[in-house]
């Protein structure tokens, strides 16, 4: 994606809430000043990741000052995922080889990006680890704050050959920190809707977790379809994949695409291995609400 048309997408996201691209990059401007000043803070930043920031907070500035300071300080709140999403690290190497995590180069119409998750092969290793695949979609959104524009996330779950075992893993614990902690305490990514094929009973189990965790009008965005012809109405079948009868790239295609995005990307991954906060050098005392470790209480899911 040229420079020009992220321009003009950041621009779109921007009149969602009456702003514009142009507004944006003042504001970027005064966030960049404002982060020079944060001797505590690592530099982590780009001026593309400020600009989503923003979207994600709707432009208000000072929200953006909270969320930043919430994406470095709760990593020491969630190292087991923070500093283990690394794509080199061993654990992330396996996972791979059981499933598909990818997202769409390409955004819908609508801005939203699409992530896909299916199980390769028949039936799923009885030896996964759920947290693997919250590490892989940290991993990401680390990619997407930097390289798109974070207007809407709209995921594809295909459940085919998940086991009781793993689904147990699941546990309510693993789903409040990935809605609550990462995704709204932090970068409140906006849900716009989940579909979910091959709901096996096993998910039943899984659902309830998910169940207790998000709020009742977030969860109405979770979607289960009786078989995967349901996803040509729901998705675009230009983007959709060949996997289930759509006409966009194959998973193993997207697979190799983000491959390549990620090697491209390992110093990143390697930097935020190590970044920490200094709170010795923060210069105002942090309110901690035991949940985040970040500047106020943010137990609100963002769903519009």
């Amino acid at each position: 994606m040229t420079r020009e048309q992220l321009d003009r997408l950041f621009d779109q996201a921007a009149k969602h809430f009456n702003s514009s691209g142009k507004a944006l990059n003042e504001d970027v401007r005064r966030l960049e000043e404002w982060l020079e000043m944060q001797t505590h803070l690592p530099k982590m930043l780009d001026a593309h990741a400020l600009r989503n920031f923003l979207i994600l907070n709707k432009g208000s500035v000072e929200v953006t000052k909270q969320r930043i300071d919430g994406y470095y300080s709760v990593r020491a709140r969630v190292p087991e995922i923070a500093y283990e999403m690394n794509p080199k690290r061993p654990h992330m190497k396996e996972f791979d080889k059981i499933a598909y995590v990818v997202d769409h180069p390409q955004l819908t119409d609508d801005m939203c990006k699409l992530t896909f998750f299916k199980i390769k092969g028949e039936f799923i290793s009885p030896n996964l680890d759920p947290i693997n695949y919250i590490r892989k979609m940290a991993a990401l959104t680390e990619l997407k704050l930097r390289h798109d524009v974070m207007h809407g996330d709209i995921f594809v779950f295909d459940y085919k050959g998940l086991t009781l075992n793993a689904a147990l893993k699941v546990t309510p614990m693993l789903l409040y920190k990935v809605f609550v902690v990462l995704h709204d305490g932090v970068l409140s990514t906006r849900f716009k809707a989940a579909h979910i094929i091959n709901m096996a009973p096993p998910i039943t189990k899984m659902m309830q977790a998910v169940k207790i965790v998000m709020k009742p009008k977030l969860f109405e965005r979770v979607h289960i379809h009786s078989d995967e012809d349901a996803l040509k109405k729901v998705i675009p079948l230009n983007l959709l994949p060949s996997d289930w009868g759509g006409k966009g790239l194959s998973l193993q295609e997207l697979e190799e695409i983000l491959d390549a995005k990620l090697a491209q990307n390992q110093e990143l991954f390697d930097r935020l291995d190590e970044i920490k906060v200094d709170e010795d050098l923060r210069p105002k005392k942090l309110i901690d609400d035991c949940n985040l470790g970040v500047h106020g209480n943010f137990k609100k899911i963002e769903i519009d």
